[in-house]
């Protein structure tokens, strides 16, 4: 292809949260019209759930940024350890790497849940799951292939901004995309930051069933 690309290639890695929403919304819904508005076209690249297979992926789709949200869920069953996390977490960056050496990766921090009523010790290991990616990101980035946390954690609370405790509403989604904005700014001067206050939004129904 001759000439300027007019779409900017992103990918977004992580589970459920950044594929399931209300209706058909996401936290990438928002976060792809939130850049639309601002005059930046975002290409969201690969396939829903590329974590196991994210060098492959990354070969195929060629995304210049890579967006990641570790999901809730798959870290409290079987509980995992942020030892191990840490571990999975470094594999992963390798892997996508080994595709692309130049990859700009922006880490999300893990989300606070409220699944089935508050959850302490949950709570306790996702703030060791966050300071991993802290660590991470410091060690891992380079000039090439930066790597920034966005802190998807700080304006959410999971008492009111899920459907069940767990998978983030409207609210949540909105929060969600408003860390990644914020980052991809800031760091990358790609877009704005995402307006304050957010948009009110009105509580959709809670979920069935126990994911």
């Amino acid at each position: 292809m001759t000439g300027a690309r007019h779409e900017i290639p992103v990918m977004i890695a992580g589970d459920a949260i950044g594929h399931v929403g209300s209706g058909d919304r996401t936290w990438r819904y928002r976060l792809w019209r939130h850049l639309r508005a601002h005059n930046v076209r975002l290409d969201l690249v690969g396939s829903k759930d590329p974590l196991d297979h994210i060098e492959a992926e990354v070969a195929e789709y060629h995304p210049d940024y890579l967006l990641v949200l570790l999901g809730v869920d798959e870290l409290r069953r079987p509980p995992i350890d942020p030892a191990r996390f840490e571990r999975n977490l470094r594999a992963f960056i390798a892997d996508a790497r080994r595709a692309d050496p130049r990859l700009r990766i922006v880490l999300g921090h893990v989300l606070p849940t409220h699944h089935a009523g508050p959850d302490p010790e949950f709570a306790a290991r996702a703030a060791g799951y966050n300071a991993r990616i802290d660590t991470i990101a410091a060690e891992l980035g380079t000039e090439d292939s930066p790597i920034v946390v966005a802190p998807t954690d700080a304006e959410f609370d999971a008492a009111t901004h899920t459907g069940d405790g767990l998978h983030p509403n409207p609210a949540g989604e909105y929060r969600i995309a408003a860390a990644f904005a914020d980052v991809l700014a800031d760091r990358f001067h790609l877009g704005v930051h995402y307006p304050r206050p957010f948009p009110r939004v009105g509580d959709i129904p809670k979920r069935g069933g126990t994911s």
